[in-house]
């Protein structure tokens, strides 16, 4: 069965489950870094809102093995799960005074966002760019957003400056960080005590720490918020390295734990390679946070 085949096998079968009403649609959409997706989306009655279930991932997964049926049912699990109770009125969208509370920002990487920055409000931050979204809804490791395009602040009549202060102001307060001992995090998981060997050559184990925000969705940005980073260095009594794990989180490591620059850039780069999916990758490069300028540098 090729693609094509797989995805009109997934759309009958979904089709079969929900019923003559369910209108089911395959389109697709552009994600961070310029990756395409088959996005799939169930509309019924008068909904007007679907989450959208991305097959490119179970195609790989039938090539690999796994069984159709169980892929099938998988997808109509999700789907299930997350369907909105009712449709959500987005002409608040049209309506500035209700949409400001809502403007966050989020972190990508310029050069691989180059051609969707063109038609979006943005600003430079070292190899990366800050965007804007506003956020409809958030939970653990879910989130709605729609991004912000020039033709709303067109519309709003407002500058991308004033953009970005509302997102300063709303992103911490509507999406709080969250920052754990990857030790700690691990033994949630896993019920057992274990760090893996991440940082070799150092001649002893070094604290890491993982930064993110409540619902683990693009936390990466985290590292922008207020005062955050300069008051955990202070509590380490250290600078800080800053590893670009993904657009959902980063990983901060004590300079003083030994750990070479080196070292750590090589391993972003191969868990980049091995690891992520391309929409998931942040940048290649490790960061410095230095307490006494209280700025990030590469």
């Amino acid at each position: 069965m090729n693609y094509q085949e797989f995805i009109t096998h997934i759309c009958r079968t979904m089709q079969d489950h929900l019923g003559p009403d369910a209108r089911i649609a395959v389109q697709d959409i552009t994600k961070n870094n310029d990756t395409h997706l088959d996005g799939l989306t169930v509309l019924s009655g008068s909904c007007n809102f679907s989450p959208t279930i991305y097959l490119n991932p179970y195609f790989r997964q039938y090539q690999a093995g796994r069984c159709l049926d169980d892929i099938c049912s998988d997808i109509l699990s999700v789907y299930l799960k997350y369907r909105p109770s009712g449709s959500i009125d987005v002409s608040f969208f049209t309506d500035y005074d209700k949409v400001k509370s809502r403007i966050v920002f989020q972190l990508v990487n310029y050069e691989s966002n180059r051609e969707r920055l063109s038609d979006v409000p943005h600003f430079r931050f070292l190899d990366l760019a800050v965007i804007f979204c506003c956020l409809l809804d958030s939970g653990p490791f879910t989130s709605a957003t729609i991004l912000i395009h020039n033709r709303h602040l067109q519309f709003w009549s407002i500058t991308p400056d004033e953009l970005s202060a509302l997102a300063r102001e709303n992103t911490p307060r509507l999406l709080s960080y969250e920052l754990t001992d990857m030790a700690d995090l691990l033994r949630d998981l896993t019920g057992q005590n274990m760090l893996p060997d991440v940082l070799p050559d150092t001649g002893h184990a070094s604290p890491i720490y993982v930064l993110s925000n409540q619902s683990r969705r693009n936390g990466s940005g985290c590292i922008l918020y207020r005062d955050l980073l300069k008051e955990f260095a202070d509590r380490l009594n250290s600078d800080l390295y800053i590893l670009p794990s993904s657009v959902h989180e980063v990983l901060l490591l004590p300079v003083c734990g030994g750990a070479s620059a080196t070292d750590l850039s090589g391993m972003v780069k191969d868990v980049n390679l091995s690891q992520l999916s391309a929409e998931e990758i942040l940048s290649d490069h490790v960061y410095y946070f230095s307490r006494e300028t209280c700025q990030i540098t590469m």
